[in-house]
């Protein structure tokens, strides 16, 4: 649900609006006490746009509002003076009683705020409403409810702006180049499709955004280049892109930046609302003009684009029209804005890269997914805020145990944002089960689904993935080449799209000297389930399938692209087979398809070999994984020790 949020400018405007409402006799805020109020309220711009307009004093601005209150006053009570005469009667007739409703708003600390209300002045309050919904401004300042007056349909303000020569048409114009927030710079044109994230940040609470330092400074240090300052950030879905910018915002606005940047704001583009809208010709480009003046004139913006690839095509209708990516290459090669984007791995390469003239004036920062072990310190205030604003609380322990979870049933997924989303949501499972904190049952109960397809199962089904798991597990911690691999947890519960898993990660501080023998271990990683349910069935299931299929893709790329053989004497083989380079002729098909027959024969011997020798291993850990279903790198540690322990005796 949309909540509004007062500033305090508001509430003392509004709280003004009620004093001079019951000095009056009113019981209500009307339109043209409302009017008053922010008329003499210097910092709306209303008082001296009013100026501007012609208006010649204070007391002529008094004289107008005031007969309308006079008028409302004898309207209420009853009275008419004999000889009394109005400036139109029509307004006589919208006049109603003044307390007909209760408009609600919140502080900022939470509390309701209600203010009774004059029906016919409800419409400002609602338009004022859809303009911060529409525009996702959650807090309410003075410049709302003017530009809420021009909009509505309250006919006593219609009246009062025809009396001052006001239309909407010309004061929209003249706000253009003031603000919509007090300490904001965005263009009410423009505020539709942008915001200022500076005003999302709470500097009395410790940033959200934990760890990830590295990043952000590479960022402050290529926005303080004097050309191209411009930023790409690129990593899969869930690594925490977006984080890097709250980050930087939280920064900006505690005063812990550099120097430079301290009256910097961080502007939010959404390129879809940007374009939204825009069904004839021009009307994209016009907003586009607008977004290019607006960054040109304002040296202490940082545009921030989510999704930027979108900025490729976007606004152009016809061939040939100019889009957002080339409307803006100049501003970024001259480095008179800061802009900094956030894009997918695939949609990097897929979409920018192609565009060389786009791609050259960013440079690239990477976020990694990061390993499991710094999960914990990464999330923990973010963590303490969802424990908040739930009421449930969550120990160290039930966060490293959700991770686990995590990884098992949402493996394609990408941390931290898998193990944030499953922990809001086993919050939620908590509170309304009436449990104070999050325990395992919360946590579990997120995957109903999956252990009742577990139930389900026969035995034998269970052994096979089993075995299948296990297989790949003993074989990725026996092969001596994968030492930039973590092997984390194993799990034969059903989830999504696979009936088992093996979790691993890949290790940031360890780089593989990738020659053939790596790739012959990574091979033998994916043959390693094939194996295990070999070791149990002596044959093969539909997964077993889906691991050969991806091990000969890998020994293809092996061969083809990086020129690698299983054979020692055969060197420097590259065979491209692209629509760009059609070079792969049939004699060179038959020696790649040998050369992978090769590679996917070793690999598989290779795996075999370590199962083979390792075969009490295997079944040590599928016994105890049948039990437990999913298996934690801690629970699986202890039975390798205990297995090299066995193995030492009998040595």
């Amino acid at each position: 649900m949309f909540r509004l949020y007062l500033s305090e400018r508001s509430i003392q405007l509004l709280n003004t609006c009620i004093e001079t409402a019951k000095s009056l006799e009113f019981d209500a805020i009307n339109s043209p006490i409302l009017l008053s109020v922010l008329m003499f309220e210097k910092s709306t711009y209303l008082y001296q746009y009013l100026i501007d307009q012609g208006v010649k004093d204070d007391i002529e601005i008094e004289q107008a509002v005031g007969w309308y209150i006079t008028e409302r006053q004898i309207n209420l009570r009853g009275k008419t003076t004999e000889g009394e005469t109005t400036k139109d009667e029509k307004i006589k007739d919208n006049l109603q009683s003044e307390h007909d409703e209760d408009v609600s708003f919140y502080n900022k600390k939470g509390k309701i705020l209600r203010y009774p209300v004059a029906d016919e002045t409800l419409n400002v309050f609602e338009t004022m409403s859809n303009i911060c919904q529409e525009s996702n401004f959650e807090c309410v300042e003075p410049i709302h409810m003017i530009c809420a007056m021009f909009e509505s349909n309250d006919q006593t303000l219609k009246k009062l702006f025809e009396d001052f020569d006001i239309s909407y048409r010309e004061a929209k114009n003249y706000y253009a180049d003031r603000t919509i927030f007090k300490n904001e710079i965005i263009p009410y044109e423009l505020s539709g499709f942008m915001s200022c994230l500076n005003n999302k940040v709470d500097t009395k609470k410790p940033c959200e955004i934990l760890m990830r330092d590295k990043e952000v400074e590479q960022i402050w240090n290529i926005s303080l280049k004097k050309n191209k300052r411009n930023t790409i950030i690129v990593g899969e879905a869930g690594v925490g892109k977006s984080a890097l910018i709250e980050k930087m915002t939280y920064e900006i606005v505690k005063g812990t930046c550099p120097e430079r940047f301290k009256d910097f704001f961080v502007i939010s583009l959404d390129v879809n609302s940007l374009i939204a809208g825009t069904t004839f010709r021009g009307q994209a480009e016009e907003r586009i003009k607008q977004l290019i003046e607006f960054l040109e004139k304002n040296d202490n913006v940082i545009l921030f684009i989510d999704e930027v690839h979108t900025i490729l095509g976007a606004g152009s209708c016809f061939e040939g029209e100019m889009d957002l990516a080339n409307a803006m290459k100049p501003i970024l090669a001259r480095g008179d804005t800061i802009v900094i984007g956030a894009t997918t791995n695939h949609e990097y390469e897929a979409y920018f890269a192609t565009d060389a003239a786009l791609s050259r004036r960013f440079e690239k920062v990477v976020v990694e997914e990061p390993v499991a072990k710094d999960i914990y310190p990464m999330i923990k205030n973010k963590v303490n805020s969802l424990a908040k604003y739930h009421g449930v609380k969550i120990s160290k322990a039930m966060v490293e145990y959700t991770i686990l979870i995590a990884n098992c049933f949402a493996f394609e997924k990408k941390n931290p944002d898998k193990t944030l989303d499953l922990i809001d949501r086993s919050m939620v499972t908590a509170y309304r089960k009436g449990k104070p904190q999050v325990d395992k049952e919360s946590i579990l109960a997120n995957f109903g689904i999956y252990f009742e397809l577990f139930n389900g199962m026969s035995e034998d089904s269970r052994k096979e993935v089993a075995y299948h798991e296990v297989g790949h597990y003993i074989v990725g911690k026996f092969s001596g080449k994968l030492v930039d691999y973590n092997w984390l947890a194993i799990s034969i519960m059903p989830a999504e799209d696979y009936l088992g898993v093996t979790c691993s990660e890949i290790r940031h501080d360890k780089i593989p000297f990738t020659n053939s023998e790596y790739y012959v271990d990574l091979i033998a990683y994916y043959l390693g389930g094939r194996v295990g349910e070999n070791v149990f069935r002596n044959d093969f299931t539909s997964g077993a399938g889906q691991d050969l299929n991806i091990a000969t893709k890998l020994a293809f790329e092996v061969v083809s692209k990086y020129g690698m053989s299983a054979k020692k004497d055969e060197k420097n083989n590259i065979f491209l087979n692209t629509p760009s380079y059609p070079m792969l002729t049939e004699k060179s098909t038959n020696f790649v398809n040998e050369e992978v027959q090769n590679l996917i024969k070793i690999a598989y011997e290779r795996a075999e070999d370590i199962i083979n020798e390792n075969k009490e291993l295997l079944e040590m850990i599928v016994k105890k994984l049948l039990e437990k279903q999913i298996m934690s790198e801690i629970e699986l540690d202890r039975i390798w020790q205990q297995y090299f322990k066995k193995k030492k005796k009998k040595a």
